[in-house]
């Protein structure tokens, strides 16, 4: 008989209890039923997470330029480039698949080593919503059961399947309940609302602003050209304020993605600004939160493309898979050591360490709706270290982790003024039939499925009807999407899910993820991956 270790998914927020057992030969998952919140429930990723203990590209020795060599060779290579290296040349990068413990580590690391480059490389958008407005009540499962008016903003059903049992519970309990959607994207959630505003990319935020507007004339927010950016009626942002004002009981959920918003923070305050202006709670729907390091990634980038880093350090479960870590700055740095727990097709400069996945150590932390503890279910993969290890064995000496809550506190004052200078959504962002005339805004998709290239391809972009005939392609064949980062071919499906002059791609694989540029906003400097002009033409 198997036995069944219980522990919580690690892909997202959202806690889901799942077993994990053993038969000797492969790992398996089991459906713990009578476990909330999920209660045996899981997205496709949650029943596929087996895939990530025993894949056959778990990286079991360290590489160093994509050649296998001892932990002896690399602790040797990290001690020589260190010593050609003074600690204001060094720089330390965090990203995703780090525990708590493991945060507070790397942040000690970095003081050890004598640096203040320390940066937060987890530059998903949905780490905007760490940044919450002051006053604003958290949701929970149950708000969403017995909601009576549901706002959610972006394709929250993609991002947490372990939602949509509730909200379509309380769509349906009652036929005056109401279920509002705003979004660019006609997505399958769509289909499920009794109101969906169809916006122009990016402009989610500007939806927002307005329906908080109408909420409050006392924020003076200009809703007319809040409608005028956006691309929806007046008319329609008022009937959404008074729905959600006027509902006993509602919830305001917002979900995002790479290529999908042009600032991260402002689209998660002005969802949480509607919440509060309702007097409804919020929840932000995300896979990770992380905290900010000594200096901006913005600053990091600067000092790289000066040639003042000369050594970088990032931790990582999945490098080079997010897409900010293959960036092209990064080129210019002569030092780079890297965790991960996959090695790849292609040959990575520098060295590469092997880590244990999540699942092979054990983590407390916090999810969407409560505390968690993630168990260890497997052993570590022979040959790889833990990231504690690996730091104390650099510096050699033990460390004690300093943790920083990744929550950032902003005041309804200083989003009001963001809005405000947010002039670029009304000026170039707005995506109507005339933006085909001079090239299409490319758009990401983060499928349930996905998970670097190991699940789908990806191979196929979504073209509206009419573009399709414009660029003559039909459904099947191969069209050629360009932008200023990359250039990548894709089969085209044409479909009204999105708007003339907009195509959609899926931004779980890296070739993808390479359309798309990181960009900071200015002043704050906030690192944001937006939607992307591209040229289109038949292959």
């Amino acid at each position: 008989m198997r036995q069944v270790k219980n522990t919580v998914c690690d892909f997202c927020l959202n806690g889901c209890h799942l077993g994990v057992s053993f038969d000797g030969y492969q790992y398996r998952i089991e459906y713990l039923t009578d476990t909330p919140p999920n209660n045996g429930r899981l997205c496709p990723r949650g029943n596929s997470a087996n895939i990530v203990i025993d894949h056959p590209r778990r990286l079991s020795y360290p590489l160093l330029d994509g050649k296998e060599i001892t932990w002896a060779r690399a602790w040797e290579t990290i001690n020589n480039w260190r010593s050609q290296c003074g600690p204001d040349e060094i720089a330390v990068v965090y990203s995703r698949g780090l525990t708590d413990e493991e945060l507070g580590l790397v942040r000690t690391f970095a003081q050890e080593l004598g640096t203040q480059n320390l940066a937060c490389g987890y530059l998903e958008p949905d780490n905007g919503f760490a940044y919450r407005l002051a006053s604003v009540r958290r949701a929970q499962l149950n708000d969403l059961a017995s909601a009576q008016v549901i706002l959610l903003v972006g394709d929250v059903f993609n991002k947490s399947p372990v939602a949509v049992k509730p909200i379509l519970e309380a769509r349906y309990v009652d036929k005056n309940n109401r279920l509002v959607v705003i979004d660019s994207i006609r997505t399958k959630q769509s289909g499920f609302a009794h109101i969906f505003l169809m916006v122009n990319p990016g402009t989610e935020y500007l939806a927002l602003a307005g329906i908080a507007g109408v909420l409050d004339k006392g924020l003076k927010i200009d809703v007319a050209r809040c409608v005028q950016g956006c691309g929806v009626a007046e008319e329609s942002l008022v009937d959404v304020a008074k729905l959600i004002a006027n509902a006993e009981r509602g919830v305001v959920g917002a979900g995002t993605g790479m290529g999908r918003v042009y600032n991260p923070v402002v689209f998660s305050l002005t969802a949480q600004l509607v919440a509060l202006k309702a007097n409804k709670p919020f929840v932000g729907f995300g896979e990770a939160m992380l905290p900010e390091g000594n200096i901006s990634f913005r600053d990091l980038v600067s000092k790289i493309t000066e040639n003042r880093i000369k050594m970088i350090f990032w931790f990582g479960g999945l490098y080079p898979l997010s897409y900010p870590e293959v960036m092209p700055e990064l080129s210019r740095v002569p030092f780079r050591v890297a965790t991960s727990i996959f090695r790849f097709k292609w040959n990575l400069p520098g060295l590469l360490l092997p880590v244990p996945s999540e699942f092979e150590k054990e983590s407390a932390g916090e999810s969407l709706w409560e505390k968690v503890l993630r168990r260890r279910v497997a052993e570590p993969v022979s040959g790889s270290l833990l990231i504690s290890e690996i730091v104390q064995r650099i510096v050699n000496k033990s460390l004690t982790g300093v943790r920083v809550k990744a929550e950032r506190e902003f005041k309804v004052e200083e989003l009001v003024e963001m809005i405000g200078t947010q002039g670029d959504c009304l000026a170039s962002l707005a995506m109507t039939e005339k933006k085909g005339e001079d090239g299409y805004l490319l758009v990401g998709e983060r499928r349930a499925i996905g998970l670097g290239e190991f699940f789908d391809s990806e191979d196929e972009v979504i073209i509206n009807p009419i573009d399709a005939k414009k660029i003559g392609v039909q459904g099947g064949e191969m069209v050629i999407v360009k932008s200023r980062t990359a250039e990548q071919s894709f089969l085209v499906k044409i479909s009204e899910v999105v708007r003339r002059g907009v195509v959609l791609i899926g931004v779980d694989a890296h070739k993808n993820r390479r359309l798309f540029a990181v960009e900071f906003d200015e002043p704050g400097g906030i690192a944001k991956i937006p939607p992307s002009r591209v040229e289109i033409w038949r292959s």
